[in-house]
């Protein structure tokens, strides 16, 4: 039965009137997982140009209101702790990819080729397609969380313009406040939104701690691809 957020202030109060520690209780729900179960910034492309940005914080019981975070202006400011180069090839109905690859090396124990490089379902118009996996930390609703962004295709550039605008600058990715937005795009009768990447000063020391600390516990389970890495339209191609 799903509750609603007036039905979740009873559950604590009822917790506490019986002396239960909510917040413990809370805590003891941690699941141990072998994948990135973060909430996701998400884009939602339309048609008219009215895309959205918004965080995606994964199903719960809650009303739906409460599955998604709008970002205002659709633009997020967070600081990059980690980046990965993802690609996965699916065949068409199925629920795990067929072949995948981080950074260019096949995850699998049957790839359709040795490494990436080559492969001919990796060349433009082949069914892998490719995402950059950024892991962020940013506030929200004043409190700082770990996100998960990927970048689709046609957005790689940019990140890609960014590094290397940084790599002049001498400046680490991790080191400053990365800005994103969205950018209207109209081509061949085509519309969608691709992000727009910048940079708002240096990164704070608390962030730059918190970021350290999220990384060494992030690469303990940096290692797969699922689903939800590859659940926007087009993301999965038929064989």
């Amino acid at each position: 039965m799903e509750s609603t957020l007036a039905e979740q202030t009873e559950v604590q109060q009822a917790l506490a009137a019986a002396g239960w520690d909510y917040e413990e209780e809370v805590q003891g729900l941690q699941i141990e997982s072998n994948h990135l179960d973060l909430p996701r910034i998400r884009i939602d492309h339309k048609d008219n140009g009215k895309h959205r940005m918004y965080v995606d914080l994964g199903e719960s019981y809650l009303d739906e209101s409460t599955d998604e975070t709008k970002l205002a202006g659709n633009k997020i400011t967070a600081v990059v702790f980690a980046e990965q180069y993802i690609r996965a090839y699916w065949k068409e109905g199925a629920q795990t990819p067929a072949c995948s690859a981080i950074n260019n090396k096949p995850i699998v124990h049957e790839p359709i080729n040795a490494q990436c490089q080559g492969c001919e379902q990796g060349i433009i118009g082949g069914g892998c397609k490719p995402k950059v996996r950024l892991l962020l930390l940013s506030e929200i609703d004043g409190e700082v969380k770990p996100l998960i962004f990927n970048l689709s295709p046609t957005s790689i550039k940019h990140w890609t313009q960014h590094k290397k605008k940084l790599q002049r600058s001498n400046l680490p990715v991790v080191a400053v406040n990365t800005t994103f937005g969205l950018n209207d795009v109209k081509k061949n009768g085509y519309r969608w939104a691709e992000v727009s990447i910048g940079v708002d000063g240096i990164a704070s020391k608390e962030l730059l701690g918190i970021a350290k600390q999220a990384r060494e516990e992030m690469e303990k389970i940096m290692h797969n691809i699922d689903d939800q890495d590859f659940s926007d339209p087009g993301d999965r191609l038929s064989s």
